[in-house]
């Protein structure tokens, strides 16, 4: 490090200790997920602080200053459509189911952007810490809460990709609510389903004889395999103990 000035290797650590707190905002999101099964609404909480997070680091740690006008309204739009979704179940179903679709594909969107921008910041560090190795590792699980979110959007436009009395515990009626109603009940269900896949466990709630549902298996399995396998390899040669 020593063609580094003292500024330099201070914003790098500074940088450094924004992975580490990226890496406790996923892990809180998974420790957390249960109880949005039973509240709902809880999940949107941890979707937007998530967000937040993620738009904060982009600003005050990252290396790459492109892209984050994009990113930030990507971000601000997934947020107020979220909001505005939640609302839109309780005061205007109608509107609230439609409201469903765009609202899911653009937190879809806002996460694999994320995921994207996150490998071009870790492959551009100039060596690798413990706390750029916990960057990889929070990108890794990004992936997975980008799958369960891919996961909700397919539910709303392609049921039929899952199998629905696994998905609903033998409870098909379950869904007679509607598209929104569904995505509302199902999503901590499907975002724990996506990391399942992402781990390549599997997950019952799959309809293995759908199309649809082997392409998003393998979308989502493939994507964390390639992270690992091209991330890992080229930050690992870089390693260094400070």
């Amino acid at each position: 490090m020593g063609h580094y000035s003292k500024e330099q290797i201070q914003r790098l650590r500074f940088r450094h200790r924004g992975y580490f707190v990226l890496l406790v905002n996923k892990l809180l999101f998974l420790l957390l997920l249960p109880l949005a099964v039973q509240y709902p609404f809880f999940l949107s909480v941890l979707l937007i602080s998530l967000a937040v997070v993620l738009m904060g680091f982009v600003v005050r740690y990252s290396r790459i200053k492109r892209q984050i006008r994009w990113l930030y309204a990507l971000g601000f739009l997934a947020i107020a459509l979220e909001v505005l979704w939640h609302l839109a179940l309780v005061f205007l179903p109608a509107f609230g189911h439609w409201l469903t679709l765009p609202h899911v594909l653009v937190w879809t969107v806002f996460f694999f952007a994320n995921v994207l921008w996150m490998i071009q910041s870790l492959i551009r560090e100039p060596f690798v810490t413990v706390a750029v190795v916990m960057g990889a590792a929070q990108g890794y699980l990004l992936i997975g809460i980008a799958g369960g979110v891919l996961l909700n959007a397919a539910l709303e436009l392609h049921p039929s990709a899952f199998d629905l009395s696994e998905l609903t515990q033998g409870d098909p009626a379950a869904l007679a609510g509607g598209g929104a109603l569904a995505v509302e009940r199902y999503a901590p269900v499907l975002m724990a389903a996506s990391f399942n896949l992402l781990t390549t466990v599997g997950s019952g709630v799959m309809n293995s004889a759908d199309v649809t549902s082997q392409v998003i298996v393998t979308v989502i399995t493939v994507s964390g395999q390639l992270y690992v396998a091209i991330l890992i390899s080229l930050i690992l040669g870089r390693f260094h103990t400070r």
